[in-house]
């Protein structure tokens, strides 16, 4: 039987070898994984504090960290049962049909195409708040300017472009660019821990303080709660608000399932996965918890939630008008009470350096998946192909690159694309795959028995069926209450075109490539009974 399997494998297959190396430690994995899950969050949970108003924020990533944890652990799985490139599109795709497989991750792989050139578009931002915190602090008009360049659409695709080109760069350096990844994220780590101590020595009345101090009018503190109330803003009860924040702190989790995308190359597989996978959700929840709590704690929940509120609604207050181009970005909050232009830049560094170091094992995903479906005769044989020297799929992160550079001039030139909403694909892809996953020892027993790490039963149910199940329904419910949010999911007819464009295009690829394949003798079919070789 293991003679026949090893045969059929070596036919189906483009070749009988992946070509890709065993190098990634697992401490770069884990850094990687932080930078991924994290990288520009902490903006985002200060700017949407609205969306939940009232809510108990550590309550609600306590609540939502539960099903993380069981997704987490479901693309654990997929990563150590199909340590290969792509892997958790590759477990999906023989737990399941292999359309539903490859359309699901194709989906998922468009989204996180359009987050690759969302975020080296945005990078410039950062330095935005950097160089215009400093020039306000200082009274420096050049500086504002300056920060007001990066702000603007050609300042934001110079440095896109310039991310761009640096991310690829890096992800083309096999061990030395993971290196770098985990240096960075040492650095990261430790630029975090002094924003969390400088943030604990905050308070709201010294804040408010000197809030007022520097935009020299009086109680700017207290005006800013009582504009935000007198244009509708209202604190729900605490309960209520805390499960309305589950989809966005949710959202806030996602990513985690990359590492799985590069188990091919991890080195000490299982443990590998465990901490990049497993472990890092934990403290990346440890996180997101002392963060939210170390800001209310020195800023004051009501004023962060009202500062929120007339940023994200472009509301016309006195004070957010003065210092409207810092918008969310707390650490200049911080600069106003301590005064000290140090302490800003390191905690800048804290926000920026996660952002950045994770557009590099992004791009190495994105070129993993890109391979796995070669590997599967979905996508050209070409972009599996593997360099001697750098043991990387070169034509594939050309590729990746090539479609990053269009995200960036779709965002800046495009301003519809922003409209285009990838959250729900994240929740469905999610969904999909614990779904299947679920089912697998159901629908595909020859393929459970065969390849799953986890055969574990409770009350002779499958561990695994118990776990997708559960976080199933919870997806489905944090979509059902995600409908129709103006941010997460607005429902209007652009956001219908662009979900069906994604899955639609998807199918339509899977068809096309069936047909190529059986014009050339070649049963697509056989290839999803087996998993790619090494």
């Amino acid at each position: 039987m293991g003679k026949e399997n090893t045969d059929t494998s070596q036919s189906v297959f483009i070749r009988q070898s992946s070509g890709l190396v065993r190098e990634v430690s697992p401490w770069a994995s884990f850094f990687a994984t932080f930078g991924l899950v994290t990288g520009g969050i902490p903006i985002l949970i200060v700017e949407w504090l609205y969306l939940a108003p009232g809510a108990n924020w550590t309550l609600s990533y306590l609540i939502s960290l539960v099903p993380t944890m069981g997704m987490a652990f479901l693309f654990y799985l997929a990563s150590i049962s199909t340590p290969r490139a792509g892997g958790d599109y590759v477990f999906n795709a023989r737990s399941s049909h292999p359309l539903v497989g490859f359309t699901n991750y194709w989906a998922l792989w468009i989204a996180f195409s359009l987050s690759l050139g969302l975020y080296s578009y945005l990078a410039a931002q950062w330095f935005a708040y950097l160089f215009t915190g400093i020039g306000l602090y200082s009274s420096n008009t050049f500086l504002i300017n300056f920060g007001n360049f990066f702000g603007s659409n050609i300042g934001s695709v110079i440095v896109g472009i310039i991310v761009l080109v640096l991310s690829a760069f890096i992800a083309v350096l096999g061990k030395y660019g993971w290196k770098f990844i985990a240096i960075t994220g040492i650095i990261s780590i430790i630029t975090t821990l002094i924003t969390f101590i400088v943030l604990a020595m905050i308070t709201p009345s010294s804040f408010s303080s000197a809030l007022s101090s520097f935009t020299g009018l009086h109680d700017a503190y207290s005006s800013v709660i009582t504009y935000a109330s007198s244009k509708g803003l209202s604190f729900l009860p605490e309960l209520q608000a805390s499960l309305i924040a589950i989809p966005v702190v949710w959202y806030y989790f996602t990513w985690y399932n990359l590492p799985a995308s590069w188990s091919g190359e991890m080195k000490k597989v299982k443990f590998n996965s465990l901490l990049s996978i497993i472990i890092s959700v934990i403290f990346i929840g440890i996180y997101y918890i002392l963060f939210t709590f170390l800001n209310i704690h020195a800023f004051g929940e009501k004023f962060l939630v009202s500062w929120s509120y007339i940023s994200s609604n472009s509301l016309n207050d006195t004070v957010y008008n003065s210092l409207s181009s810092i918008g969310p970005f707390t650490p200049f909050f911080a600069l106003l009470v301590n005064h000290s232009l140090i302490v800003f830049v390191l905690m800048w560094i804290a926000f920026w350096l996660p952002n950045f170091y994770s557009n590099p094992p992004l791009v190495i995903s994105l070129t993993r998946y890109l391979f796995s479906w070669s590997f599967d005769r979905i996508m050209p044989e070409s972009f599996a192909d593997v360099n001697d020297k750098l043991h990387i799929p070169v034509k594939a992160t050309l590729l990746t690159f090539v479609v990053g550079l269009i995200g960036v001039l779709l965002y800046a030139f495009v301003p519809e694309i922003s409209i285009v909403d990838v959250t729900v694909v994240f929740q469905v892809g999610y969904a999909v795959f614990a779904l299947t996953t679920a089912l697998m020892p159901f629908i595909k027993k020859d393929m459970y028995r065969r390849v799953s790490a986890s055969k574990t039963k409770i009350m002779g149910i499958p561990l695994v069926s118990l776990i997708g199940f559960s976080v199933f329904g919870f997806l489905v419910y944090s979509l059902l209450i995600t409908w129709n949010n103006p941010v997460l999911l607005p429902v209007n007819l652009l956001t219908f075109v662009s979900l069906i464009a994604m899955y639609g295009s998807g199918i339509g690829i899977y068809f096309l490539a069936k047909y190529m394949n059986s014009r050339k003798g070649i049963e697509m079919n056989l290839v999803f009974k087996e998993i790619p070789p090494e």
